[in-house]
């Protein structure tokens, strides 16, 4: 049975070297991506299943990464019990940095 979960966070760390450190997270404890969305330089979502006695293992390495959780998350982590075999968890990153907004060139379509 999966249980979903959202976990927000804010880092001032490099916007690559941090979703690698969450990607590389996620894989340690046995998890794996479902999904991602990026949002500009400026926020990730980052969907994951994760066997529950891993959670806190996870927590572990994005903190040490540089991610800094809200209270909320942490909490949540905490009260969470590991009676199910697999989670849902929907990782909210937002990245502070004085780099302007990523801008891409989208194509012009036809019609």
């Amino acid at each position: 049975m999966r249980r979903g979960l959202t976990l927000s966070g804010v880092t001032r760390g490099n916007r690559y070297d941090m979703t690698a450190a969450i990607s590389g997270a996620i894989a340690g404890v046995g998890g794996w991506v479902i999904d991602h969305a990026l949002f500009s330089n400026v926020a990730a979502c980052i969907r994951f299943a994760v066997p529950a006695r891993g959670l806190a293992g996870f927590r572990d390495r994005i903190v040490a990464a540089g991610l800094a959780l809200d209270a909320e998350s942490l909490d949540a982590i905490v009260a969470e019990v590991p009676t199910e075999t697999e989670l849902t968890v929907a990782l909210n990153v937002t990245f502070v940095h004085d780099e302007p907004d990523l801008r891409r060139a989208v194509p012009a379509v036809p019609g």
